[in-house]
């Protein structure tokens, strides 16, 4: 396989062949249809049991699990747009699970890194699965969430959700404009929520809306800084939880009274008082919003980003049509002959462990600079901790250790009832000699 050229695999983990487990998927993700030279085909987009993307051919639909199959149909009828269609002959998969957004910037498009694992090419027959980096700019990562939100895939209302849960995607570039014209470097990417979180769907609706909210004000800090545009430097950013934006003012001594933030000036110590000077003493705390609002905000600020759109987008754009199809079709695939009824499936394997995300920390460190300012991590799959290393044994306490000694100890002497209490020797010594007569 090789790779995009803006993905970096990691140099010490292993690429693994994909093995397609029609009993392991779990949720339904995404759905699209690709043509190419070929033919046009199309693809449904799932997770495992392990939370990995797996890409499948329409045609194993019927030997998908009932659930996966209920939540393509839920979506079938509640969008009512058929899949959309991507001009290439195939394309990669990336499961994003953390983002990294530079602290330094030099200009107000900056670079941003996105840390998961890459498979495809889709289709293919050398697909594999390896872990790495891919770098796109702020404005390549709004825009391809801000056009893939028409088709994000819809899941049932449940109680634990505001609103409906929906899988948003981004189309993103993974090579340059001229590669990308012809269908080649096409990276679909998906913001991953951790496994636990997967109960009833995949849907990363709270997750979008915070990488929004980053990018948007990383866009406004730089905007600031640089001279930017102004409306996007005066732009007002909700933010995605409400909660947590009180939590955090009243971590850096604010007291929240409704909408607003009054800051107390009664902490002791001298880097208590300087913080306290810096900050401003009254702050208005910001309203929460979902992912559609982020969406509206995020096109606002596409249309004022100087050098919008580039050539990588309109190369990138030019190879996606939104269902049903608005240019001839290529030429179709022949039929197939009727498939013989699938075979039984074997036992399922028990899952595989979990895989920590030590490898990202590999690219963080690589990205640091020595006495610069830390980088904003948006971390979508939580890491899977080390395990804790066994506790050193104890050592007995004195008191303890010295119990065991008393069992050889041997037992103080037990004074004699006649025994005659023990004179001193200067006592001995004053005492008369006629006195010895009446002690007899």
């Amino acid at each position: 396989m090789r790779p995009p050229r803006y993905f970096v695999p990691h140099a010490t983990s292993p690429a693994e062949p994909l093995a397609l487990d029609l009993s392991a998927l779990v949720h339904a993700v995404d759905a699209f249809r690709l043509a190419g030279p070929s033919g046009e085909r199309e693809w449904l987009v799932c997770t495992d049991i392990t939370g990995d993307l797996v890409c499948v051919p329409a045609e194993e639909r019927e030997l998908l699990p009932a659930s996966t199959r209920a939540q393509f149909t839920h979506h079938e009828l509640v969008s009512g747009r058929t899949p959309r269609r991507i001009l290439a002959p195939a394309l990669f998969l990336l499961s994003v699970e953390l983002v990294e957004h530079p602290a330094d910037a030099q200009g107000v498009n900056d670079p941003v890194y996105l840390y998961g694992r890459l498979s495809g090419p889709h289709p293919g027959t050398t697909s594999q699965r390896v872990p790495g980096q891919l770098t796109v700019t702020r404005g390549d990562l709004l825009a391809g969430l801000v056009h893939g939100a028409a088709d994000a895939l819809h899941y049932a209302h449940d109680p634990e959700s505001r609103l409906p849960p929906r899988a948003w995607h981004a189309l993103l570039p993974g090579d340059r404009p001229e590669h990308l014209a012809q269908g080649e470097g096409l990276v679909l990417a998906y913001p991953a929520v951790p496994l636990d979180m997967q109960t009833r769907h995949a849907g990363n609706g709270p997750l979008v809306a915070t990488l929004l909210h980053e990018v948007l004000e990383a866009l406004q800090h730089s905007a600031r800084a640089h001279g930017g545009p102004r409306a996007l430097a005066e732009l007002e950013l909700p933010v995605p939880s409400r909660m947590l934006a009180i939590a955090e003012l009243e971590s850096r001594g604010y007291e929240v009274k409704g909408d607003v933030a009054i800051l107390r000036r009664n902490h002791p110590g001298l880097v208590n008082r300087i913080a306290e000077w810096l900050n401003p003493e009254k702050l208005t705390v910001p309203r929460e919003a979902g992912t559609p609002e982020f969406l509206d905000l995020a096109r606002r600020a596409l249309d004022v980003l100087p050098g919008w759109p580039s050539e990588t987008e309109r190369a990138l754009r030019s190879r996606e049509r939104a269902g049903p199809a608005t240019v001839p079709s290529p030429t179709p695939l022949a039929p197939s002959a009727p498939r013989p009824p699938p075979a039984p499936l074997p036992p399922r394997a028990p899952p595989a462990p979990a895989r920590p995300s030590d490898w990202m920390q590999d690219f963080l460190d690589a990205h640091a600079r020595p006495g610069g300012t830390q980088a904003r991590i948006t971390r979508s799959r939580a890491a899977v901790a080390p395990p804790r290393p066994a506790p050193p044994p104890q050592r007995p306490s004195p008191d303890t250790s010295a119990e065991w000694m008393k069992d050889f100890a041997p037992e103080p002497a037990k004074p004699s009832k006649k025994a005659k209490p023990a004179t001193s020797a200067p006592e001995q010594a004053s005492k008369p000699e006629w006195m010895s007569d009446f002690e007899d």
